[in-house]
């Protein structure tokens, strides 16, 4: 093609010069035989060269894209062949297909879908890098989160320490200033008044027969002490017979319903549905269980000692079996001196403070405890003795742990001063 260029160039320039020579020639002769031009065939011609020169610049931009999708040449010199490997060469060349040829446009193309593959790749990296970044960024915010937990949770135990030193510090300067209290008291007088006329004190102590170990420390004291012993209990029987071993008094502490319903009493209580005979059976049952004893008071009952019909069948019963009765005083309205009174029946009465009831919360603000207060109750309960010439106090064997260490104390300065510590069978107390 590019040959065929060539050539038509070649014969267009050449019949260019050749009607340029003839017309030359033409002109000269014409000249030399002076005819003169006719200007209609030099306009013609120089239409005709434009036309030739417009012919040519349309082959040489419109002919390039099919020469050069044919055949492009090499950017780099090649050598020439040797002379005998010609042939050979052109066969090779000729079995080859032939290379692709790519235009301007589609070099353009191909270095703009590759700037494009270089962008994508470069924003990839940096959407990668971002969010190694951002990756790493979270990574240290929760390392730091954990980290601030940890201390946090590090103050809050060190903080609990603290606070738990604290308390067991408070409590251990409360046993200390409680001990030294106690050893204060241990070694110092009671004050208790001198006994006026031998006034007779009884120690009575409730609910025996729950637990043993409690009872022991109440018999192994070397003082008068009477204990009732409810009934039908695990150790019920086996507590009166230490009580009577230890050469304490034994009573049964008698179940009775309470006003309040919601109370329990207990096993082998007297109800006030129970008809007479009934609560004869359960007396005899209780008696048999916990006897021999001395007599019996009762347990709750403020229901029972407030009517006056059991109150009378049940002291018929003591007398008809030889024991006393003695009211612990749950009601004020009970029954228990009137029936006496119109049978013609002794009785007891509780007429001392409990020792062991709870602490107040006033009585906590004032800084006593159960051992300070069972002090001034005891006190209090000799002024009563010394008054009445006898007095009957109350107090439990579960407060064995303190209780029993009070009465220790208090008994050999109780019988200094010239009180009778006895028992409520040997009292004068009797109604």
């Amino acid at each position: 093609m590019e040959s065929k260029k060539r050539n038509t160039k070649k014969s267009g320039t050449s019949k260019t010069k050749r009607t340029t020579k003839k017309s030359s020639g033409t002109s000269r002769a014409r000249k030399s035989k002076r005819v003169k031009l006719d200007h209609t065939k030099v306009l013609w011609f120089v239409i005709g060269i434009l036309i030739a020169a417009i012919i040519l610049l349309s082959v040489k931009f419109l002919l390039p894209k099919t020469a050069d999708s044919e055949v492009e040449k090499p950017k780099t010199p090649v050598e020439k062949p040797q002379a005998d490997n010609s042939k050979k060469d052109k066969d090779k060349n000729s079995s080859q297909p032939p290379e692709e040829v790519f235009t301007e446009e589609d070099k353009l193309s191909r270095d703009l879908e590759k700037f494009s593959l270089e962008a994508q790749k470069e924003k990839d990296a940096l959407d990668r890098q971002e969010a190694a970044e951002k990756a790493q960024k979270e990574k240290e915010k929760k390392a730091d989160e954990k980290k601030a937990l940890e201390e946090q949770k590090r103050k809050a135990a060190e903080a609990k320490a603290i606070e738990e030193q604290k308390k067991k510090e408070a409590e251990l300067n409360a046993l200390e200033e409680k001990k030294k209290q106690e050893q204060s008291q241990h070694s110092t007088s009671f004050n208790f008044p001198q006994a006026v006329n031998k006034a007779q004190i009884v120690f009575l102590l409730d609910d025996g027969g729950q637990n043993l170990s409690q009872l022991e420390k109440f018999t192994s004291l070397q003082m008068p002490l009477t204990i009732a012993v409810l009934p039908k209990l695990a150790h019920s029987k086996e507590c009166a017979q230490k009580i009577r071993s230890a050469g304490k008094e034994v009573m049964l502490h008698q179940p009775m319903q309470s006003v309040n319903d919601a109370v329990n009493p207990g096993p082998g209580a007297i109800k006030p549905d129970m008809s007479d005979s009934e609560i004869r059976a359960i007396l005899a049952q209780n008696f048999d269980e916990v006897g021999p004893i001395a007599g019996f008071n009762n347990h709750e009952g403020s229901a029972i000692t407030a009517d006056a019909h059991k109150m009378e069948v049940i002291m018929k019963y003591a007398s008809d079996n030889g024991v006393f009765f003695l009211d612990s005083r749950t009601n004020k309205d009970t029954q228990v001196p009137y029936v006496c009174n119109a049978l013609g029946y002794s009785y007891y009465e509780r007429n001392g403070l409990f020792l062991d009831n709870k602490l107040t919360q006033a009585e906590k603000d004032q800084g006593l405890t159960m051992r300070t207060k069972a002090i001034e109750l005891i006190r209090k309960n000799v002024d009563k003795a010394n008054k009445e010439g006898v007095v009957i106090m109350i107090g439990h064997v579960w407060s064995a742990d303190w209780l029993s260490q009070v009465l220790k104390d208090v008994y050999p300065e109780l019988k200094a001063k010239g009180y009778v510590i006895t028992t409520v069978s040997n009292c004068k107390g009797k109604k």
